[in-house]
């Protein structure tokens, strides 16, 4: 049995009459006989008694037809949802945000975008660190992320677009003997405790930080933090010193200072999105948001 046998049942079983069955079913009364007949045979059971003044539901097409609206209603609603989405008309688009990064001027034109013509989308906005960021994108949880161009460039199956080019600073706190200088080396901070993200966060940023020290002629001394939020905390309450670009949080924080440096790595903040993953509000998301940063 298929839905349209099943939808023939209903339609048959609600009309108690096959000539105004089959008209709303748009065939021929002789067509809607020979389905019911089909479906009889197969169930091995009458479904209704007819004589030459009425149509009658035996029993067990009472029984059935409760049950088959259900299925048949469920199944009509499945098939909706999916052409929706489908076709970008609702569902869900889930970005991910570095932590620490500043977004909230980068929205809002593409949210207002979205609520006139998309209202049924549910954008779903949340903060990660480096690493929970590609993996979510990778698992599927995220159909979009802005992180920073280092951590996606050379990844498989991960793309990305350009947000705003950005630049390496060395962070200090306000009352640092460098704190008024208007352009450092890394070298001057070789007696200094750097802060890092650790290798569990991100395995690109600390090796980043390392390896311009060591072009530099120096081993850091280095103090790792759980979290990009953790290091921030620290720099800000002068325990240490941190690299971070000008799109952190902390770039208006009258607490640091940022520092001019050489460049230590390609922090532009940038939108990423894995090629294997398909949802259709993706690429208008995409569209319309780097649209009102060009």
């Amino acid at each position: 049995m298929n839905m349209i046998q099943m939808k023939y049942f209903i339609t048959a079983a609600k009309c108690l009459n096959f000539t105004k069955a089959a008209d709303k079913l748009f065939i021929t009364q002789p067509a809607l006989s020979r389905q019911i007949a089909a479906m009889e045979s197969e169930l091995n059971m009458q479904l209704f008694v007819r004589n030459n003044r009425q149509v009658k539901l035996t029993p067990a097409a009472v029984v059935l037809l409760e049950e088959f609206e259900k299925i048949y209603n469920s199944y009509n609603l499945a098939i909706a949802k999916a052409a929706a989405s489908f076709t970008g008309i609702n569902g869900e688009l889930n970005i991910g945000i570095l932590e620490g990064a500043y977004v909230g001027d980068l929205f809002p034109d593409v949210l207002r975008h979205f609520a006139e013509f998309y209202p049924q989308v549910k954008i779903n906005l949340r903060t990660y660190s480096f690493n929970a960021l590609v993996e979510k994108l990778y698992s599927n949880d995220l159909d979009l992320i802005i992180t920073l161009r280092f951590d996606v460039e050379d990844r498989d199956k991960i793309l990305y677009q350009i947000i705003e080019h950005t630049r390496d600073h060395v962070v200090v706190h306000k009352d640092h003997r460098l704190a008024n200088a208007s352009y450092v080396k890394l070298s001057d901070f070789q007696d200094d405790t750097i802060m890092m993200v650790s290798t569990e966060d991100s395995e690109i940023s600390p090796k980043l930080i390392l390896d311009a020290c060591k072009n530099c002629g120096f081993t850091p001394k280095v103090k790792f933090a759980s979290s990009l939020q953790e290091e921030m905390l620290w720099v800000e309450a002068g325990v240490g010193i941190c690299i971070l670009d000008n799109r952190n949080i902390l770039y208006q924080n009258p607490l640091v200072r940022f520092l001019m440096v050489d460049p230590i790595s390609d922090p532009s903040l940038v939108l990423a999105w894995n090629v294997d993953h398909y949802n259709p509000m993706k690429e208008i998301f995409r569209t319309n948001f780097l649209a009102g940063k060009s």
